[in-house]
């Protein structure tokens, strides 16, 4: 393919900045268009261990730490007593024994300095995209080629990167659609200055009557997020307020996990997730990040698919490689996420890993607990869909090793 050294990307959030700085070191010119974040809370919030490698390549680690909480491990809670807990630093595993719980206007704003400081053009402006006659090609607006004059090398990009989020913009344009998944659940989600936590540190994860929330410790306060199938948020009032403060008093597990809970921020809600774009590339443009799919919020996956698609695209422009071979490994990243997050949610997954810590103790069901482990670990940590042998064998052992255990005790409704 052609060397693209022009490149345009929409929106400056952590897949924008992460890409802009990979390409900045390699002599590319980059343009961030995007305008100032005005939402009072971001998702995305709990980063995983495969993303620390990533921040220290970036060279933002040591700034990321001073600003958020230390995160040790996670938790999910079933039947408000059934606490499984995985600890990074317990679970053998070839990634970092920890990540981050980040505040985001921070953390964008680190990553958007970075970039910057690497050599990244940035132009507050929401771009108009259009199809150039009835080819594969985008354009961008004549005003936003003129606020980029002199930047670039040629007049116009030679790649426009549609990194703004799930508003899918080069989709639009184009009329390409999205495959969505087999859950249709809304979120909903706020801050609240305090939930009751079993490490200061983890991201929880807990079945509510319907659906299931997140707790996620942030300084001075906790995000906590419900993501519940639609029918039970509409029980519950209208706006999203509504719903969010009525399911807090009502939803026998939140009054539970969150009993003194008082509400700091407006609630976001969203359901535009668990889709995946049917197309990721065309003659100049590609899609990043949310753009191009979301899976669910569930093992903090959006914040990790997003900045690993930003280093694979990186990869891919650097050595010169068709942009199909980008799409493809996307795509195969995502649908891994899907089959991972689809285990989760029908019960097997928990249901299986609850057979392995009920094997009888002796030496050998010690060192095979250990194998797996090292393997099932990469759930939480971030890689397990990274790597084939680990996914083959999460498969097998929701398949085969569910013993007489009942998965429908770990479902998620």
């Amino acid at each position: 393919m052609s060397i693209n050294k022009d490149i345009a990307i929409l929106g400056a959030g952590p897949a924008a900045t992460t890409l802009a700085i990979r390409l900045c070191r390699q002599g590319y010119k980059v343009v961030l268009f995007a305008t100032p974040e005005h939402a009072p809370i971001l998702v995305g919030e709990s980063l995983v261990p495969m993303i620390v490698p990533m921040l220290q390549d970036l060279g933002v680690e040591q700034e990321v730490a001073t600003y958020s909480v230390y995160k040790p491990g996670a938790c999910f809670t079933y039947h408000a007593d059934e606490i499984f807990q995985f600890r990074f630093d317990e679970t053998p595993s070839d990634l970092p024994s920890y990540a981050y719980n980040v505040p985001r206007d921070k953390f964008n704003k680190t990553l958007l300095e970075a970039a910057l400081k690497a050599g990244a053009k940035w132009v507050e402006r929401k771009v108009v995209l259009s199809r150039v006659d009835e080819t594969d090609r985008i354009a961008l607006d004549a005003a936003s080629l003129h606020a980029a004059a002199g930047f670039w090398t040629g007049s116009a990009p030679d790649l426009i990167v549609d990194a703004a989020g799930r508003v899918n913009l080069i989709g639009r344009v184009l009329g390409i659609p999205m495959q969505p998944g087999p859950r249709q659940d809304v979120a909903l989600f706020a801050h609240v200055d305090t939930t009751e936590l079993v490490d200061s540190g983890y991201v929880h994860n807990d079945r509510m009557d319907q659906g299931w929330c997140w707790r996620i410790p942030l300084p001075g306060k906790v995000s906590l997020g419900y993501v519940v199938p639609e029918s039970y948020a509409l029980q519950h009032g209208n706006s999203a307020a509504e719903q969010y403060d009525n399911l807090l008093k009502n939803d026998s597990v939140l009054r539970q996990l969150a009993p003194h809970a008082q509400r700091l921020t407006p609630v976001l809600r969203f359901n535009n997730y668990q889709s995946i774009s049917a197309r990721h590339c065309g003659d100049n443009w590609v899609m990043l990040g949310d753009a191009g799919g979301f899976v669910d919020p569930v093992f903090s996956s959006g914040m990790l698919i997003a900045m690993h698609s930003a280093n694979q695209l990186a990869d891919t422009l650097i050595q010169a490689q068709p942009l199909s071979v980008y799409e493809q490994t996307i795509q195969n990243h995502l649908q891994a996420w899907f089959e991972i997050v689809g285990f989760y949610y029908d019960g097997r997954l928990m249901s299986s890993i609850k057979v392995g810590m009920d094997m009888p103790d002796n030496i050998v069901n010690r060192l095979i607990y250990k194998w797996v482990s090292s393997h099932i670990s990469r759930i939480f940590s971030g890689a397990a869909a990274s790597h084939p042998f680990s996914l083959q064998l999460l498969r097998f052992l929701v398949t085969y090793g569910l013993k007489q255990s009942n998965p429908a005790v770990y479902q998620i409704k």
